[in-house]
């Protein structure tokens, strides 16, 4: 049986002190807190992750500015064991420590700020059995990080600090030259506000009296499912590769975000010395399975680029299809990495959603730039919604340690949501 998370109890001002003093260690003083050890069959691995956000909202509808800041820091440490030649383990667990806890909101509690969904608390991420019978087959046994494809429409989100993961039973099977099947069926997901985002709001809760003292559903910790994943991709051919997926997915914690998705995936790569040309083509069909609506809606992912040494720029258009109110869902992706890094559009609207975007890469080892421009429009009319400018610069300072700096700029075009500056500082090592 899997212990529940806890977390831990100090003054806090202590705990602010605690934690400064470990960024200072981190981002100043020596950057090498993790480490690989290798014992027999068993390989131990501790990493970490220490990151400052900030965001600024400014509602021009009431003339109000609304902003957070959020300082937090993980440590992984993770346990792989192989017992016999078909028998493996992975054990790792999680603690992450918060500062500034005042200043902004997480889902698991609000005070009128801006939400950061990072979860502070000691929990088990992954604890899983493998067992490999042959060489192309793995069967698998509980909870366990997903990752699919582009992480459109599953994925752990691990942007965050307490990743999103699955508790599961499934099998894996590689096929061909690199080509694979995986089927996963779905008790439970972990999700990133934590496991004591329980369906009851403290009295103190900013939302305790709007919500009737209920935690909304996309704020839960734990989404309990009954849910089937079929995913293929066939990665046959030098220069493309497919993917096909059948989600048959029943989240009994959040009925209205059920749903059957099919759909495919088409990728392109081609080299020629120094230039490389990009393009993608991905069309899906989705019924909400507890919405009165008979519709099929659809979902289009299309793009193409060109890169030639250091530089790549790409364009793509990307609809979340509605009908009669009711759009097209993805709710266990890795929703940052989707539609703009301001968040606005976690939850699809009512009235769909077009993401019009154009994206520059720069390369030239050990920095990395990646500017992003999203035009976002409703899908039923056409309307505007914004504006998203997206920079991230990456220095890679080893092969193991990183440093980010990520900002994300939105320009509301009808007064819906407020204009939103979110800026994250980030150290990695070995995550």
């Amino acid at each position: 049986m899997i212990p529940p998370s806890f977390t831990m109890v100090m003054p806090k001002t202590g705990k602010r002190l605690i934690i400064c003093g470990l960024f200072i260690n981190l981002f100043i003083i020596k950057p090498t807190i993790a480490l690989e050890y290798e014992l027999n069959n068993h390989t131990f691995d501790l990493g970490t992750r220490a990151r400052i956000a900030y965001v600024n909202a400014d509602n021009k509808a009431n003339n109000l500015s609304n902003t957070a800041r959020d300082m937090s820091l993980l440590l992984r440490f993770r346990v792989n064991s192989q017992w016999t030649p078909q028998l493996f383990t992975l054990v790792e667990l999680d603690h992450v420590e918060l500062a500034w806890q005042d200043e902004f909101s997480n889902g698991e509690f609000f005070n009128n700020t801006p939400v950061i969904p990072d979860a502070a608390g000691i929990d088990f991420n992954q604890v899983l059995l493998r067992y490999s019978p042959t060489n192309t087959l793995q069967f698998t046994l509980g909870r366990e990080a997903i990752n699919l494809g582009n992480e459109r429409f599953i994925g752990t989100n691990s942007f965050w600090q307490n990743e999103q993961t699955l508790d599961t039973v499934g099998f894996n099977y590689e096929f061909g030259s690199a080509s694979k099947f995986l089927y996963r069926y779905i008790d439970n997901a972990n999700r990133i506000t934590g496991r004591n985002a329980g369906k009851k709001l403290s009295s103190s809760d900013s939302n305790f009296a709007a919500n009737n003292g209920q935690r909304p559903a996309n704020f839960l910790g734990d989404h309990d499912h009954d849910t089937h994943l079929l995913f293929a991709e066939f990665k046959e051919w030098d220069y493309s590769k497919i993917q096909v997926y059948y989600f048959d997915m029943n989240i009994k914690d959040a009925t209205a975000l059920s749903n059957k998705t099919l759909g495919s995936r088409y990728e392109y790569e081609g080299r020629w010395n120094k230039l490389r040309t990009l393009a993608h083509g991905e069309l899906a069909l989705q019924q909400r399975t507890e919405i009165n609506n008979d519709a099929t809606l659809q979902f289009y992912d299309l793009g193409m680029g060109i890169g030639y040494g250091v530089n790549q720029l790409s364009i793509n258009y990307q609809q979340l299809g509605e009908h009669n109110g009711t759009s097209f869902v993805t709710p266990l992706a890795s929703l940052h990495e989707q539609n703009g890094w301001v968040d606005k559009f976690l939850k699809t609207p009512q009235s769909g959603l077009r993401d019009y975007s154009l994206q520059y890469i720069w390369r030239q080892s050990p920095i990395k730039i990646d500017a992003r421009y999203h035009a976002f429009h409703t899908d039923d009319n056409h309307s505007k919604l914004g504006e998203e400018l997206d920079v991230d610069f990456v220095l890679k300072l080893s092969r193991q340690g990183t440093i980010l700096l990520r900002y994300a700029d939105f320009f509301s075009s009808d007064n819906s949501s407020p204009d939103e500056q979110r800026v994250f500082f980030m150290y990695t090592y070995n995550l």
